[in-house]
């Protein structure tokens, strides 16, 4: 009986000491703050092997009846955007598929298109099949602009849906000279995206961390969400602002835009500080403008070990300038993590199309197009 008691009396002494031994952090991770800072962060660590499908879409905008843009911009309703992409970080390459779908009366398509992209040389492959033979929607609409042209691709060049257009052949069509090779080693580009994606982790760390405990809410199925508004998003762009002045965030962010090409270092010096300059600039405006107001409601959800499920932006915008006649726009993005989707291999050298067959099919196409039609007293 005595040993009874006494062992219980062991059993509840060992169980608070464990529960008073719990580290503070390990505590502060339970809270729905905690879990959000931990999923946004192990969203950020993208695996070797990862599929996520984005999509988009405007829920709803309000517009001055006397903007003339007021129709166009109330098509955004029925428009949706969604890529999905696929990375594969061991294999160097990625793969990313658009489609845009309308379903406004005055614009309804569906369109699609691919991108397949070589991570160490940069040069992105698009398969010319959703061009040639776009939904037929889009296609009416391609055939009104080019007198019925669109149609014909297809039967003149039979070939051409089985074939590749790539980025370096594309921009030696369209400029007449070769791509810039970048003198930058792929090894290095990888160590700078690394080093800019462990400061990025460690800035979202820092920022959600340091709001208030009480504004991140955990529902009943698991997800946590915080809002955040104009103060909160330009103290956040002061953070990065902040982050910009560490040389080696200016050093890895130069040898990431000199893999891009020679043109997108011309005056890496100047341009960048603009954009330190232009981020402050804005985080004052949004601090100081009363009339002008950003309403953002993050929500996460984790899957397996905190990783990334879902990630949920719903954003409402609103102009009060004018108080007799206020506008807003309110979007959502959503980001869903899918099981991986093996990406294609690159095409064949033979599967690109080179740059001298597409000048002569654009070549032959416009000659098509504009042959028989008057077109004395314009530019063309």
């Amino acid at each position: 009986m005595k040993k009874g008691i006494l062992l219980s009396i062991l059993l509840a002494l060992v169980l608070v000491i464990s529960a008073c031994g719990e580290s503070a952090e390990e505590k502060a991770a339970k809270t729905p703050q905690g879990k959000f800072v931990q999923t946004m962060k192990n969203g950020m660590n993208v695996p070797d092997q990862s599929t996520y499908t984005t999509s988009f879409a405007v829920n709803d905008i309000n517009v001055s009846s006397t903007d003339p843009s007021a129709q166009t911009m109330g098509i955004l309703k029925d428009i949706k955007l969604s890529v999905t992409t696929s990375t594969d970080k061991k294999a160097n390459k990625s793969e990313a598929k658009f489609n845009v779908t309308s379903t406004n009366n005055l614009l309804p398509i569906s369109m699609d298109l691919d991108f397949l992209v070589d991570s160490k040389t940069g040069n992105a492959y698009i398969p010319l099949k959703t061009i040639v033979e776009p939904d037929a929607s889009l296609l009416s609409y391609l055939d009104q602009a080019t007198g019925g042209m669109w149609s014909k691709i297809n039967t003149d060049y039979p070939d051409l849906k089985n074939k590749y257009l790539s980025t370096e052949e594309l921009t030696s069509s369209l400029t007449d000279q070769p791509e810039a090779k970048t003198a930058v080693d792929t090894k290095e580009i990888e160590a700078a995206t690394k080093d800019l994606n462990k400061k990025a982790i460690k800035l979202v760390d820092t920022y959600f961390t340091g709001l208030e405990k009480d504004r991140f809410k955990e529902a009943d199925d698991g997800t946590v969400s915080v809002t955040i508004k104009n103060a909160d998003i330009a103290n956040l762009m002061n953070q990065v602002a902040k982050l910009m002045d560490d040389e080696k965030v200016k050093a890895d962010l130069k040898v990431i835009a000199e893999s891009q090409g020679s043109d997108a270092v011309t005056d890496f010096d100047s341009t960048y500080t603009e954009m330190k300059s232009s981020l402050t600039d804005a985080a004052k405006e949004l601090k100081e403008n009363k009339t002008y107001l950003i309403n953002n409601k993050l929500t996460v959800k984790s899957g397996k070990e905190n990783s990334l499920d879902t990630l949920t932006l719903q954003t409402k915008i609103e102009d009060k300038s004018d108080a007799s006649a206020p506008e807003s726009i309110s979007f959502t993005v959503k980001t869903k993590a899918e099981e991986f989707v093996p990406i294609e291999d690159f095409p064949t050298k033979d599967e690109v199309i080179s740059s001298e067959e597409l000048n002569k099919i654009i070549t032959d196409v416009t000659a098509k197009m504009y042959g028989g039609m008057d077109i004395s007293g314009t530019n063309y």
